[in-house]
């Protein structure tokens, strides 16, 4: 396994050694001591600093199956009371080609969980590691810039007494320590159970349209397993992990946290008790500013009189400006004179207004087919999917 895992295990090793380097120079311990449990919180943090970009990946992903929703209830209704293997077979491929021709899967909220899986395991065998490379019995003289003596400081560095390699399965070999590490070791596991399921809690009560929250949604199955699985996983591979790994993936976990609220409060799921929370915010800040309570409201158009102001050609409205008042009276002839005057300027790309109006046209014009284009061409393939599946 370390030979799959070894690159990843390097890139690790030089990320903490960096850390490490990073907090000695501001004055912590050169030594064993905190810098190595702060620089296992340093990877953690770097580690998911990288990630942003899965995670916007991963919402819009999670938004595009919320607007899917609707489709994938008329599919399941459509093939409602039919239990034979065929029908089952061709629900699950209207489904899987609903979401291939949006760009989404249902389990597009795991992708994060599944790009940390390699690292978690590295960082595993690189803590597993550091008793034999540091005495100079591990298959490799080092791994990265970890060395033997550099494995000797982070296998001595403890968090409250508990060594960052020993795990609770291993805590008979650290002698007088063994109940300190299945403590410590304990007390992670919880505070990582406690984390997640208020991560997902969160996501669920909060960040979930109501038209969502239907049992027989892919999206809402999904979130439900994490809920309760995810917990149950972390109290059978917990008493495995070495105190190290613990401290990751508990970091892990908070920045979820915080990472998750921030999206909740400034970006909601359009529909969820968030977003309408959001909305509402924004109403009474609005109110309070003196606005109108909708942002979409502007200033009317209307004047006193219920007599819609009309739009002023450039001419026109430089003559308004210059005497302080509304449209002066003019004569048909003057106004037309006027017009004319401020069609034949030109701008800097040498157009007047209404050839400037017309490119628009033209432009809008097409975009419009080029999009219905689109949709006959996704119409047909949808056509011959189905032909294909009438077996």
């Amino acid at each position: 396994m370390d030979t799959i895992l070894f690159p990843i295990m390097w890139v690790i090793g030089w990320i903490m050694n960096g850390v490490h380097k990073l907090l000695t120079f501001f004055g912590m311990s050169s030594g064993a001591g905190a810098a190595w449990v702060l620089s296992i919180m340093g990877l953690t943090l770097i580690v998911r600093s990288l990630m942003i970009p899965i995670f916007n990946k991963q919402m819009k992903a999670s938004r595009m199956g919320q607007q899917l929703n609707p489709e994938i209830k008329k599919i399941q209704k459509k093939y409602k009371g039919r239990r034979d293997r065929i029908s089952q077979q061709r629900q699950q491929e209207e489904m899987m080609a609903l979401y291939r021709e949006h760009g989404t899967s249902p389990f597009a909220s795991c992708l994060p969980a599944l790009v940390q899986i390699p690292i978690f395991f590295a960082l595993f065998r690189l803590l597993y590691a550091v008793l034999p490379l540091s005495k100079g019995e591990y298959q490799r003289m080092s791994i990265g810039p970890i060395d033997k003596e550099i494995a000797k400081q982070i296998g001595d560095s403890t968090l409250f007494g508990a060594p960052l390699s020993s795990s609770i399965g291993t805590s008979g070999q650290f002698g007088g320590a063994k109940t300190t590490i299945i403590t410590i070791a304990v007390i992670l596991i919880v505070l990582m159970i406690a984390t997640l399921f208020f991560t997902q809690k969160q996501i669920m009560t909060k960040n979930m349209p109501e038209s969502a929250l239907d049992p027989s949604n892919p999206m809402y199955k999904t979130q439900k397993y994490m809920l309760y699985l995810m917990p149950l996983m972390y109290i059978f591979t917990g008493t495995t992990f070495q105190i190290g790994v613990l401290i990751y993936w508990l970091t892990s976990n908070i920045w979820n946290i915080g990472q998750q609220t921030w999206m909740i409060n400034n970006n909601p799921m359009p529909g969820s008790a968030a977003y309408k929370l959001r909305q509402e915010k924004i109403r009474r800040k609005r109110i309070a500013k003196g606005l109108s309570p909708e942002e979409n409201s502007g200033e009317s158009d209307e004047v006193q009189g219920g007599q819609r102001r009309q739009p002023l050609g450039k001419a026109r409205s430089k003559k308004a400006a210059k005497t302080g008042a509304g449209l002066p009276e003019e004569s048909p002839a003057e106004e037309t004179g006027a017009e004319e005057e401020a069609q034949e300027v030109r701008g800097k790309d040498g157009l007047t207004d209404a050839e400037r109006a017309q490119k628009r046209y033209e432009r809008r014009l097409a975009q419009r087919k080029r999009s219905q284009s689109k949709v006959k061409a996704r119409k047909k393939r949808q056509q011959e999917n189905k032909k294909e599946r009438n077996f």
